[in-house]
């Protein structure tokens, strides 16, 4: 998968919502809700802006401080962590390491503190800090 495809992938992951399917209690059909959530692509690709996350709304907006080039290579190093947490290799195993690089953005954004409102790629998931990363 190419750095487009991944890019996209990330981009429509965070605008299009996460869907939770309910069991209601006694008779009828379970039902699928779409959580809405929020996010925007910077200007240049440099980032993307969250306000809502998989339909818990952001008491600050947050920016994950990625671009294509940079996604794709997160992904390629955590193919083999990714495949021996899942246990299966789909799509030469970025499938897997892109659902372990959300697993991380969703403890990343659940643990960050008042104020640290940039992500930023880091060994083991992402951090979160006050200030902008330095620009390269």
């Amino acid at each position: 998968m190419d750095e487009r495809k991944t890019w996209d992938w990330l981009v429509r992951e965070l605008t299009e919502g996460a869907e939770t399917t309910v069991q209601p209690g006694g008779a009828g059909a379970p039902v699928t809700y779409r959580a809405a959530s929020r996010a925007e692509v910077l200007p240049g690709e440099r980032g993307i802006r969250i306000g809502c996350f998989q339909g818990r709304e952001l008491e600050e907006s947050m920016v994950l401080h990625l671009d294509p080039p940079t996604l794709a290579a997160r992904l390629r190093d955590l193919v083999e962590e990714a495949v021996a947490a899942f246990g299966t290799r789909r799509e030469e195993g970025l499938t897997e390491a892109f659902e372990l690089l959300m697993v991380h953005l969703q403890e990343t954004v659940d643990t960050a503190r008042p104020g640290e409102v940039h992500l930023v790629p880091a060994r083991g998931g992402f951090d979160s800090l006050r200030d902008p990363p330095v620009s390269r």
